[in-house]
């Protein structure tokens, strides 16, 4: 089953991607982060889970418009 996620990259830029269950215990885990291609940017991020609570109701629209072509590990 896929979920969508907003995760916020090194850079501070809030965007979506595609997660799976139990895909974190993998051996592609790199720290707390996950490596991603940033879709504001276009360069490889670590990105982490951004605080849904801390967010903004724009800034969360925001960021699920901007969804990860790419996930990486």
């Amino acid at each position: 089953m896929e979920q969508r996620a907003v995760v916020r990259c090194a850079e501070g830029h809030l965007f979506s991607t595609t997660t799976f269950p139990m895909q974190n215990l993998g051996p592609g885990r790199l720290g707390p982060g996950r490596l991603i291609r940033c879709p504001q940017c276009g360069r490889l991020r670590s990105s982490v889970l951004a605080d849904a609570r801390e967010l903004s109701e724009p800034q969360l629209a925001r960021a699920m418009r901007l969804e990860a072509a790419e996930f990486l590990a």
